[in-house]
């Protein structure tokens, strides 16, 4: 077996730690992870705007026809509805 001296290892270990090359992999590899995440972020919520305009648009078609179809009772739900809503804004 061989001894080292304490001499020794402190000079390996000097020698084996390139700590701002590290830092650098370290802000690249970051770098690269947030890009993707920002452009996986866009994505969604590109997406879910796009669902919320079909979904908006789908809702407003089946109200104006059920409008169209039941135009007093479409005028008795608002009416009961603003009612409701005016009691509790106003307590």
């Amino acid at each position: 077996m061989y001894k080292t001296t304490a001499k020794h290892k402190r000079r390996v270990h000097e020698s084996d730690y390139d700590i701002y090359g590290d830092l650098a992999k370290i802000k690249d590899a970051l770098a690269e992870a947030t890009h993707g995440v920002k452009g996986r972020a866009g994505e969604v919520l590109s997406q879910s705007f796009d669902d919320v305009k079909e979904k908006s648009a789908a809702l407003q078609e089946n109200v104006s026809t059920y409008v169209a179809d039941k135009p007093l009772k479409s005028i008795g739900t608002a009416l009961l509805a603003g009612v409701f809503i005016g009691y509790f804004i106003h307590r």
